[in-house]
């Protein structure tokens, strides 16, 4: 990086301080919690619509699993734990009330897509970077991992997605690494059973006076509901009376 490059981007980062004073800069440590964190907010969106959650990460290892229904905050807070770690990296201040965590490497499986081009249809795409996160995970003399996965193997069937995203937490569990995993999948919750690695998140949603509402508070414990017949019914679309009671 050029001189030039570097005041520009130091300038940005002031700047960026400067219009957002309630922000504070991160605590960037070698030991403790992996990532813990006090009213963490995503800095594109605006105040009036911002949710905060705290959350942390204690240790290697540690998966955190977040069930919920659409449009409930999943992905929000998975790019939100992500943006404002990002910015910690860079120096800048972040959007929380206080932050803290270890100096790690960031993989994202949020935003894949295919290519025409390579001939690699999404799921393909999907499995070469969950691939590369494994990869990632066993090298010991780089620092660890933090990732972040939104909606674990959403390019095959049921069935298959199920089988595939169970075996794949239970080879994170216990790794070099810590992170989030969005899904749709409520069945993968059993997992925290099974491994005290694994632990469970959940947003929540109701209906009041006709209309979806969502609160975007991160609790403890698996969702106990879903919304995808509700939204469709609403909007609308033929939903038959007799299926999907619980939704």
């Amino acid at each position: 990086m050029g001189k030039t490059t570097l005041l520009e981007a130091l300038c940005g980062l002031a700047s960026f301080a400067w219009i957002n004073p309630d922000y504070v800069l991160p605590e960037i440590r070698e030991e403790g919690a992996i990532f813990e964190t006090q009213s963490l907010g995503h800095p594109l969106l605006s105040p009036e619509a911002r949710v905060c959650n705290d959350f942390s990460l204690q240790k290697l290892g540690e998966v955190a699993l977040i069930t919920g229904s659409n449009m409930a905050g999943k992905s929000t807070f998975i790019k939100t734990v992500g943006i404002n770690l990002c910015l910690a990296y860079a120096g800048g201040p972040v959007n929380a009330r206080s932050l803290r965590t270890r100096l790690l490497r960031l993989h994202s499986c949020i935003r894949i897509s295919d290519s025409i081009s390579q001939g690699y249809s999404y799921f393909y795409a999907e499995v070469k970077c969950l691939q590369r996160l494994l990869e990632m995970l066993r090298e010991d003399e780089a620092p660890p991992v933090l990732y972040l996965i939104d909606e674990i193997f959403r390019g095959t069937n049921n069935r298959e997605r199920y089988l595939g995203s169970r075996s794949f937490v239970r080879s994170l569990a216990g790794a070099r690494g810590s992170g989030l995993i969005a899904t749709h999948d409520l069945e993968l919750a059993k997992l925290e059973e099974e491994t005290s690695a694994v632990r469970n998140l959940h947003f929540e949603d109701r209906v009041q006076k006709g209309r979806l509402e969502f609160d975007f508070l991160l609790r403890s414990g698996p969702s106990r509901s879903t919304n995808a017949l509700k939204i469709m019914r609403l909007e609308g679309l033929p939903v038959d009376e007799d299926e999907g009671e619980g939704n």
